[in-house]
């Protein structure tokens, strides 16, 4: 086959028959030929040639760009961190993603045609594919990455991936450039809606960005417009704003004080908008009929070009904040706790009811938040009914924030079945609850202060009076006099008026939402850059794993303890094996079912000499581990004595050991796996539960317990990195799950009435497990940004389980529980 044939099999897409380094070379040679033709083109005059007989000029609408470092403007620095300074001093004043003082050749190149600046296809924030797109990377080779040594001086996007990254921007591009946003919600994202109703909010709002007021209850900017943004929209216009407004790519339906339910009280009562959730979808609908009608009209054209195009409102993105208030709602009318919960169920159904109608209006991609940590909001802690009892050691209300999570464990479940019904919606749940409670509860390590005390208003420890808010004024001898304030930095204040954030808040909060860590799905960054894979991990022949490494405890264990200390007793294994099998359970545990949907066969503990074959990988896990080690025989506490730095030492042993044996040619070389699964292989992590339950087994308190925590976590991202040293790349890490919820929890420890929540479970040790799982989430954020070739994914398993368990589905009432209790 000679360099034409191969062109022309890239040309038709044909490129999948042929080996990785012929594509490569093909690839290379069609660049070439391509940049052959681009040559003959005088980029000044344009006046040749065998491009364009008849053209004077070249007007090329858009440039794609191939590359490495040589024309790399920024995708390099959106995955793995940015260029330092002095790189762009010359030209941008500042570090701007490019080896260089200034620009590259393909700056000059696309400046020459008229065109902007490349943006980085890796580079999520402010990007603009309209012209264009840049798949160069530093450190990239034209040669297939598997290769090349997988050190930190080649970059895994070889030009092979570069050109299949390219085929997937060409099938998302017109998917994902939403030609329109319709936003629903509150406060949180109303930009004008209650301002054009009743007036607009006072100076100082909006001081930060748009220099007066702008209809938005904060300094600046929120989340919805950095959200617009984005996609390189304009900011929403309001959809009751009459005065300006502009509605080609959207509107703005949410206002101030909203809920989802209707309330019965007005809006100088109670403060909560007359514009719920139903009134808005009314509006929706109202303006979608109306579109349509000036559509088919004849007229003069002046409103055609100030409304959306028919189409758009099925391309279009509808996104909703809202929730809050219906929470709130309740509180301020003296319900307890119990009542306002009582009600989620009918608030969440009303609001699935508006996601199936506009999805039969057309909508299809829908962009869910969840409500914030109210009980960290200034207006609600300033309040007489947040007792000190009621209070956490970061200063919000515990039993609120309580609240929200139910609330938004009823919504992130009700969007799961909105995904089963509405077959054809594309549905992403944001976890903005966990984003805010970091930034509150890590302000200083984020450049913020004082995260509980409003920015703008007056007295009082929280700097918030319900009765004189953001811009107030107060007479003063029959003279007004301005009370209300704004502090000197906002930009270091979280929140604004003690019930909005300000725009540095909103701006972080949004930048922790662009790589997908806080959403469901979890989009990973580097997931997707990297493997160019959608969601599932398991869903594609991409993702042909040829060996899984596992490390945890009991969760995963599939005989480590057995092989060790004797075989877990019958009834275990009944249910699939029909037998004792190694594992405490009635049959196949997550990892079996990992392995399962991977094509593998499951998993052999290390440990088991009998009729292993470890030629698909290894499982290091054994009921009772932990991560750190225990001062404890197995004997005296249950735990086991391999804990994760001695199963990282078995694995690192039997990566020498097993290349050894298969050297020998003998019977043993196909029970090993070759040296390359290894770096090819993922590996998995569940484990963590046993260093918690192991300090209250010792008496410790809840917070005695907490202050190890972070160094559980230590010892655990030390094993990480050790993995990635030895060449593993694809990692797969559950959290921790619900060990309040337990039987042997429940049934061993003192818990008093008032420590148990609505399903029955100890919030105490719930709350300590989310603690656990917030500082591990944290440690995998470092990890990505630390380990520049790891795909990394973290799992929400406490959600998953607590969703189970909240469902009654017997969980509870199970009698049974596992060796000793140790997971």
């Amino acid at each position: 086959m000679d360099w034409r044939q191969i062109a022309n099999l890239i040309r038709e897409g044909s490129y999948r028959g042929l080996t990785r380094t012929t594509q490569s070379v093909a690839i290379g040679v069609l660049l070439i030929a391509t940049f052959s033709i681009f040559m003959v083109v005088r980029l000044k005059g344009g006046r040749i040639s065998n491009y364009d007989l008849q053209s004077s000029s070249c007007q090329f609408p858009a440039i794609y760009n191939f590359g490495d470092s040589n024309s790399d403007t920024g995708a390099v620095s959106a995955v793995f961190g940015s260029v330092l300074p002095p790189n762009g001093m010359t030209y941008f004043h500042k570090p701007s993603g490019r080896y260089s003082d200034g620009r590259l050749i393909i700056d000059f190149i696309a400046e020459r045609l008229g065109l902007p600046y490349l943006s980085a296809f890796l580079d999520s924030i402010g990007s603009n594919f309209r012209h264009g797109a840049n798949f160069a990377a530093s450190g990239c080779t034209i040669q297939p990455a598997d290769s090349l040594m997988l050190n930190r001086t080649f970059n895994p996007l070889t030009l092979d991936i570069q050109l299949l990254q390219f085929e997937q921007f060409k099938k998302r591009k017109h998917r994902c450039e939403f030609p329109a946003v319709f936003n629903f919600g509150d406060s949180n994202s109303d930009t004008g809606g209650l301002s054009a109703a009743f007036g607009q909010a006072p100076p100082p709002n909006g001081e930060s960005f748009f220099r007066r007021p702008a209809g938005r209850y904060c300094d600046g900017r929120l989340v919805i417009d950095f959200i617009a943004q984005n996609f390189g929209l304009p900011y929403l216009s309001a959809y009751l704003d009459a005065l300006g407004s502009n509605f080609t790519q959207g509107a703005n339906f949410a206002t101030a004080g909203s809920t989802i339910r209707p309330q019965n009280t007005t809006l100088s009562q109670s403060g909560f908008s007359p514009f719920s959730l139903n009134v808005q979808w009314y509006q929706f609908n109202d303006f979608h009929g109306r579109v349509r009608n000036f559509r088919t009209q004849k007229g003069d054209g002046v409103f055609e070009r100030l409304i959306p195009k028919t189409k758009d409102f099925s391309r279009a993105l509808y996104t909703f904040d809202i929730g809050q208030n219906d929470l709130t709602a309740g509180l301020f009318q003296n319900l307890s706790i119990d009542q306002v919960r009582a009600s989620v169920p009918d608030i969440v159904g009303q609001f699935k009811t508006v996601i199936e109608d506009i999805y039969n209006q057309g909508g299809r991609s829908f962009w869910i938040h969840n409500t914030g940590p109210f009980g960290c909001l200034p207006y609600v802690i300033a309040r007489p009914l947040s007792t000190n009892g009621q209070v956490d050691k970061y200063g919000c209300v515990g039993s609120y924030n309580e609240l929200a999570q139910s609330f938004n464990r009823q919504l992130k479940e009700t969007v799961g079945q909105l995904r089963k019904d509405l077959h054809k919606a594309a549905i992403t749940y944001v976890d903005v609850y966990s984003i805010k409670y970091t930034l509150i509860t890590q302000a200083s390590q984020h450049g913020f202060e004082h995260p509980l005390r409003a920015c703008c208003g007056h007295g009082g420890k929280y700097n918030y009076d319900m009765h004189i808010g953001c811009g107030g004024k107060v007479k003063v001898k029959g003279k007004e006099i301005l009370v209300g304030k704004s502090c000197n930095d906002p930009t270091v204040a979280v929140s604004w008026d003690g019930v909005h954030y300000t725009q540095a808040a909103n701006q972080w909060i949004f930048d922790q939402m662009v790589d997908g860590s806080f959403s469901d799905p979890p989009i990973s960054l580097l997931i997707s850059v990297t493997l160019l894979l959608p969601i599932s991990i398991f869903s594609l022949p991409e993702c042909n794993f040829p060996a899984i490494f596992n490390f945890g405890d009991s969760n995963s264990d599939t005989g480590g303890l057995s092989a060790m200390f004797g075989q877990a007793p019958p009834p275990n294994g009944e249910t699939f094996f029909h037998s004792p099998a190694g594992r405490y359970c009635d049959g196949r545990l997550l990892i079996d079912f990992i392995a399962e949907g991977s094509g593998l066969p499951y998993l052999s503990p290390f440990l088991d000499s009998m009729g292993t074959n470890f030629s698909h990988g290894a499982n290091y896990a054994t009921a009772g581990s932990t991560i750190r080690r225990q001062n404890t025989s197995i004997f005296q506490s249950g735990y086991s004595p391999i804990a994760l730095d001695i199963q990282y030492a078995e694995f690192s042993d039997f990566f020498k050991r097993s290349q050894i044996i298969r050297q020998k040619e003998d019977v043993f070389k196909n029970l090993f796996p070759e040296k390359s699964k290894f770096s090819s292989a993922l590996y998995t992590f569940d484990i963590g539960q046993n260093d918690l339950t192991a300090g209250y087994k010792l008496n410790m308190t809840t917070e005695q317990v907490e202050a190890f925590v972070p160094d559980v976590i230590s010892q655990f991202t030390t094993t990480i990195k050790n993995v990635y040293d030895r060449g593993g790349r694809t990692f797969w890490i559950h959290n921790t799950g619900p060990v309040g919820c337990l039987p042997y929890i429940l049934d061993t420890h003192l818990i008093t009435a008032a420590q148990v929540d609505e399903i029955g479970c100890a919030t105490p040790f719930n709350e300590v497990s989310q603690y656990f799982n917030n500082k591990l989430k944290e440690a995998v954020i470092e990890l990505r940004k630390e380990l520049h070739l790891a795909a990394i994914t973290y799992v929400d398993i406490y959600s998953v389980k607590y969703s189970l368990i909240d469902c009654q589905w017997g969980i509870l009432r199970s009698a049974g529980s596992i060796k000793d209790g140790l997971p």
